[in-house]
């Protein structure tokens, strides 16, 4: 995360990330990287990496990772805790299609909140997804409001 911000209860889903102090538009609030971020490229990585973990962690990664690029991307930091709107206030940029900004001016207090129904959606995950009886994240936004 590049920005102040704190992680508490969100009226929306679970946990949220709210803004310490005020983001101006365009500012970056999360960069992908190496280290935010790890990558997967097929059902068999997928699948490899969910038989290392325990099934709450198996939920936890599917209801949290995101398919971008034709990849599945699980966010290693508390990026993971962003919550989908249709109203968001957070985005990508041309420039960078796989970062984080603020879309508009943020004000301390108020919950960092991307639309879901911007990420891929990819055959393959949302079967395994199905297997496990989750919905993935690009359902969640093509979903809910």
């Amino acid at each position: 995360m590049q920005i102040a911000y704190d992680l508490k209860e969100s009226t929306i889903a679970g946990l949220g990330l709210f803004a310490k102090e005020r983001i101006s538009k365009g500012a970056l609030l999360w960069k992908y990287s190496e280290q935010s971020v790890r990558t997967y490229a097929n059902a068999d990585e997928v699948r490899a990496e969910l038989a290392r973990r325990p099934p709450e962690a198996v939920i936890h990664f599917l209801e949290h990772a995101y398919c971008w690029d034709g990849l599945v991307c699980e966010i290693l930091d508390d990026g993971r805790f962003w919550n989908h709107s249709k109203a968001p206030n957070t985005g990508t940029l041309p420039d960078d299609p796989a970062s984080s900004f603020a879309l508009r001016d943020i004000e301390p207090g108020e919950e960092l909140l991307d639309d879901y129904s911007q990420h891929d959606m990819l055959a393959w995950f949302e079967a395994i997804c199905k297997e496990h009886e989750v919905s993935s994240s690009s359902k969640v936004g093509v979903e809910f409001d």
